[in-house]
């Protein structure tokens, strides 16, 4: 089991009555960072709810840390909201040794000092060939139900700013007639948006604002068609989260990415592999894929087909299972065909790598 899913296990079950909660207004008007102790470590608060007894260490920086405790009447003390910090600590992405990777990969967060670093997420990236193989993040339930912040996508000098713009729906358009010929009919202007940026972590998943934002990075995204990007896709995301809002879970890791590359058929009928960048880089997923775990025996794997065009007989490459009852997936190309897998044989047959890590 996750070691750090394990200690949110142990610390969510140990709720009192009187846990002080955080309301959206005490959150976005404090700038300091939130976090606490346990296990020997300092964790960044991801919930919305303080048990009693417990004690949030807010930062400004790594000396400039005011402490607050959850009283058993429900109530922080000394009481939030707090925006005395001058100089808020600003997000870092930095190169972190993980042997599941076999690329680089890449922890996104806050570093306090060398011993010290508030992590929120992970990502394993090809830098060379713009490719995000997987992200690992935790989920936990919240309420806050704050909206999507605006935030521009940031390259954190991982890639190049021609990298970022291979995204653009321009950029799309010629690539599209540069690959297939100037009579393909997948993307009809340089100004349609066929494609979404789509996370890997999505920002909803973070609950805090300042939070949401720093999912906004390349290193979070893959070229995802923007019809199954806000369908089912995005049905699969809203479920995971009902699921820790309605209690089935108090928390869950989920390790998503994608899978081969995505073919689409030239003028003559030939297919190509499909890169949005130069020297094949930033490639379109062909499927991609969720693995999402409680850390208490309870997996499950989801799958969808990043392809609106094809109209051939689909298998997918693992051991179908029925899906939850609850989830609710359209059965068509253009929402994302999705299936769910039996976890283990999908971790065995695609990304053997993960088999202890997700």
């Amino acid at each position: 089991m996750n070691k750090t899913l394990c200690f949110f296990l142990l610390l969510l079950f140990a709720r009192a009555g009187a846990d002080c909660h955080l309301g959206a207004e005490e959150i976005s008007q404090t700038n300091r960072l939130f976090a606490f102790r346990g296990d020997d470590q300092l964790y960044p608060l991801r919930l919305d709810v303080v048990r009693t007894h417990q004690t949030l260490e807010m930062f400004c920086t790594n000396r400039d840390v005011v402490h607050t405790t959850c009283q058993q009447n429900g109530r922080l003390k000394p009481p939030l909201p707090l925006s005395d910090c001058s100089n808020p600590p600003k997000s870092t992405v930095e190169v972190v040794s993980d042997e599941s990777c076999p690329h680089t990969m890449y922890r996104v967060g806050y570093k306090l000092n060398d011993q010290q670093f508030l992590e929120l997420y992970r990502s394993c990236y090809d830098a060379g060939n713009q490719t995000a193989h997987f992200v690992k993040h935790l989920v936990y339930p919240s309420t806050l139900n704050i909206t999507r912040p605006e935030q521009a996508f940031t390259t954190d000098g991982v890639i190049s700013s021609a990298g970022s713009a291979s995204f653009q729906a321009k950029h799309i358009y010629s690539r599209f007639h540069e690959l297939l010929g100037s009579h393909q009919t997948f993307v009809g202007s340089r100004r349609e948006l066929v494609f979404d940026r789509g996370h890997l972590a999505p920002s909803a998943d973070f609950g805090f604002e300042q939070y949401m934002r720093q999912t906004f990075k390349y290193i979070n995204v893959v070229a995802q068609f923007r019809l199954i990007n806000r369908s089912n896709w995005k049905t699969i995301e809203n479920w995971i989260r009902k699921q820790l809002n309605i209690g089935f879970y108090p928390a869950l890791q989920v390790c998503t990415g994608g899978l081969d590359v995505l073919q689409l058929p030239d003028s003559r009928g030939d297919l190509k592999a499909i890169y949005l960048g130069a020297k094949r880089s930033n490639p379109i997923p062909k499927w991609l894929f969720k693995i999402v775990s409680d850390g208490a025996g309870t997996h499950l794997a989801f799958l969808t087909y990043n392809n609106i065009h094809d109209i051939e007989t689909l298998s997918p490459n693992c051991r179908q299972v029925s899906c939850p009852f609850s989830l609710q997936l359209i059965p068509n190309r253009e929402a994302g065909l999705s299936f769910c897998c039996d976890p283990i044989d999908f971790i065995r047959r695609n990304v053997p790598h993960l088999a202890k890590v997700c």
